[in-house]
């Protein structure tokens, strides 16, 4: 079997549809549709249920695609390591990361690593966590910086910190007189907090979910003058006094009101959630791939102020 037809598969099984995907691949779709039903053929399992739109894996397709990515990943591991062995500090990087994290993250690691590589090409993928997991498991990125845990299993990771939940509080708030620093948040209970208002990121992103269970563990629901998708508008509205919002210490640092800065609280009860380099396991690692790692693990917690 030819690692053509593997790429042809995958390709119909991330789209859904062969339309779409001969779209993608440059190709008539009347070919790959025949393209796909050789390959049936060949194996002598159907791979796709086409009773049901989007087309969907059958139990045997699952089974196929999943080896298909392991063979897959396998020839690009035996590509990159020839290179290797030939191209010395050079090369590209494909990383994937959320617009705030990059604008924390980046200007800390990036130039330290330009200065070490310059000839290394970094393409950049920002996008939410359920794009940056879309562009891992389609083999888009090599590497992302993303929070755990992730839904698929076919991943490993690389810890760079652990962050505490933190409770954002405009400064001309009466609890910001509170004794304690910004560099070294005190801890604020929840309980405490029932009846101010809220500004929470919309249902779905992974701080509002955690930011719902806690209020379950305070035991009230909160009163939520606004909901944002943006952690910018969270953070800028909190600054001037609009209500008190949730963040980590990454995302606040990214965000900062130099003009209205803002009062951080340690969140009571706690939750911690671990920032990670995550890329697909049995992945080879090029020499520049491990030395970006190494570097983010050293400089990220250190600029955070996380031993």
């Amino acid at each position: 079997m030819e690692l053509r037809q593997l790429k042809y598969m995958l390709m119909v099984a991330e789209e859904k549809s062969i339309s779409r995907a001969a779209e993608k691949l440059y190709i008539a779709q009347p070919y790959l549709s025949q393209f796909i039903q050789k390959i049936e053929k060949e194996i002598g399992v159907k791979l796709f249920d086409r009773s049901c739109t989007p087309l969907k894996l059958t139990y045997a397709g699952e089974q196929f695609a999943k080896k298909a990515r392991q063979i897959l990943q396998l020839d690009s591991n035996l590509s990159q390591e020839m290179k290797d062995f030939t191209e010395e500090e050079s090369g590209q990087i494909s990383l994937g990361i959320s617009p705030v994290r990059g604008a924390y993250i980046l200007p800390i690691v990036l130039p330290a690593f330009r200065k070490r590589y310059p000839q290394v090409e970094i393409s950049l993928y920002e996008g939410t966590s359920a794009n940056l997991e879309n562009w891992m498991n389609k083999g888009v990125t090599d590497l992302t910086i993303l929070s755990l845990p992730i839904k698929s299993d076919e991943f490993t990771h690389e810890v760079l910190l652990q962050e505490k939940f933190l409770i954002i509080v405009p400064p001309m708030h009466y609890l910001a007189q509170r004794p304690g620093s910004n560099d070294d948040p005190p801890p604020l209970k929840l309980s405490e907090l029932e009846g101010e208002p809220f500004i929470l990121l919309q249902k779905g992103q992974a701080l509002r979910s955690i930011a719902d269970t806690l209020f379950v563990q305070a035991g009230y629901r909160p009163h939520i003058v606004l909901e944002t998708r943006n952690y910018e508008t969270a953070h800028a509205l909190a600054s001037i006094g609009m209500g008190l919002t949730f963040s980590t210490m990454t995302v606040s640092q990214s965000n900062c009101n130099v003009a209205k800065p803002v009062r951080i609280f340690t969140a009571e009860p706690s939750f911690t959630r671990t920032l990670a380099i995550v890329y697909r396991k049995g992945k080879y690692l090029t020499k520049i791939e491990q030395a970006f790692i190494r570097m983010t693990k050293e400089l990220v917690p250190m600029k955070s102020g996380i031993e």
